[in-house]
């Protein structure tokens, strides 16, 4: 009987610790976030740097900067594709709309982000009225983005028991 019981003790002792161990899908993605969110803050203020150097004419720092900012979105949709992996095990319908969100924002700007590119080069090429029309083309998907972006913002802030917020 006092053998049972210890095997009892031990296997009971044994789960609680290896439970602690094992992360959750949740427990990963909330772990990803973070820097996924740096990296589109980055990303923002990059191009709004290379949007700056574009209209005082400095071209090569303008692609520079819009080259950095291109990087910084790359990265982010790279870090959702691996919270990807997570999102079939998540029944949180408004937690997978945030996520939704968030991959929509990105796409819009890696769109903006590439025609400001395509921009910079014909500027530099002298070609004006080929290069005004990219930088349209941004404008609008950048300001479809940071729709996106406000709309995200507005989820979390009205959904305060299902997002904490990090303090950067």
């Amino acid at each position: 009987m006092n053998k049972k019981i210890i095997i009892v003790i031990i296997v009971l002792l044994a789960t609680v610790s290896v439970s602690g161990c094992i992360k959750t899908p949740m427990d990963n993605i909330n772990n990803i976030i973070p820097s996924l969110s740096q990296n589109i803050e980055i990303g923002d203020a990059n191009y709004n740097e290379a949007v700056t150097y574009l209209n005082l004419h400095n071209y090569n720092l303008a692609e520079e900067k819009v080259q950095t900012s291109s990087n910084n979105f790359l990265e982010a949709k790279n870090k959702m594709l691996e919270i990807n992996k997570y999102n079939e095990n998540i029944n949180d319908t408004l937690y997978l709309q945030y996520l939704s969100l968030i991959e929509e924002e990105l796409n819009l700007k890696e769109n903006a982000t590439s025609n400001l590119q395509l921009a910079i080069q014909n500027f530099k090429k002298g070609n004006k009225v080929v290069a005004n029309n990219y930088v349209s083309t941004a404008n609008k998907l950048m300001n479809q983005g940071i729709s996106i972006q406000n709309q995200r913002n507005n989820l979390v802030k009205n959904n305060p028991d299902k997002f904490k917020e990090v303090n950067q």
